[in-house]
């Protein structure tokens, strides 16, 4: 049941899962609106245990919905909506399509304008920073891999629990004058330990299918590292498993190879869920 709702959930997002009610974003701006006023500092979730159970709400009325019926196919059709939900990458779809023409026209300014639209901090060109096949590398981690970790970790409460709290984070990172700001370092805390494992899991499947000589000691630096960002471990490894050479960065090469790798790496993740499914570890 995993393994088909993951599958079946993939292609429907590829086929055009796009509109606003396939975003997790758009039901938690939804619900947000309508709880503001309990979320004021004086409200009745304003202090941290009510805010952790306004984050756990969407959580509780999952499970309940895929436990309102024993019928598999209600919960097929239910993991699968949780899983589209969760995935909820439209908007950087877009904004990928407009980085690959803006180069495609020789536009770099428009292409770098898209690439931090899509959460590239700093260029490779400056200190810190990362290349925007990284951001990709990093981008697919946090929409599908962590998503599909959790979901068959703890079902589709665990994938929506996962949704909820990367797109809150996202929200207090990006805006500094949201009115959940107050809360962001529990929430970066929690989303740091929510992505640990995963980010590990996801790193190790890039050396599988990409330059596993070049790669494993990337891997192997971070792997009992409880202090480095996940974002590092991730973009790390992918780059290192990839070998994409200086002189391809920023262009569509760079792009296009890391997409590659990306994708193969969550076929990798499928033949390891249909793996532990064959050996009765997944049900």
């Amino acid at each position: 049941m995993v393994l088909i709702s993951i599958i079946l959930a993939l292609i429907i997002e590829r086929l055009g899962a796009r509109a606003n009610y396939w975003q997790v974003d758009y039901y938690m701006q939804q619900y947000y609106q309508r709880s503001q006023k309990h979320l004021q500092p004086d409200g009745m979730l304003g202090k941290p245990l009510g805010f952790l159970l306004w984050l756990l709400l969407p959580v509780v009325a999952i499970v309940l919905l895929v436990r309102f019926s024993d019928f598999v196919l209600w919960h097929l059709v239910a993991n699968i909506c949780v899983l589209l939900v969760a995935f909820g990458c439209a908007q950087m779809r877009a904004h990928y399509k407009g980085y690959l023409n803006a180069l495609s026209r020789g536009d770099n300014e428009a292409a770098t304008l898209y690439a931090l639209q899509m959460g590239q901090r700093r260029t490779e060109f400056e200190r810190g920073g990362e290349t925007f096949g990284q951001t990709l590398a990093w981008l697919n981690f946090r929409h599908y891999c962590a998503v599909i970790f959790w979901f068959v970790i703890l079902g589709a409460p665990g994938a929506i629990l996962y949704a909820v709290i990367r797109t809150v984070a996202d929200w207090v990172y990006h805006d500094k004058e949201h009115p959940l700001r107050p809360f962001k370092r529990g929430l970066q805390r929690t989303l740091f330990w929510l992505d640990w494992l995963p980010a590990r899991v996801a790193s190790f499947g890039f050396l599988i299918i990409g330059n596993f000589s070049q790669g494993t000691s990337c891997w192997l630096r971070y792997l009992l590292d409880f202090k480095s960002c996940n974002r590092k471990v991730v973009t790390s490894t992918a780059l290192a498993a990839e070998q994409i050479e200086q002189q391809h960065f920023g262009c569509t090469y760079e792009a296009t190879c890391m997409m590659r790798l990306v994708k193969r790496n969550i076929l990798f993740y499928l033949v390891l869920i249909a793996l532990l499914t064959l050996f009765g570890i997944v049900a």
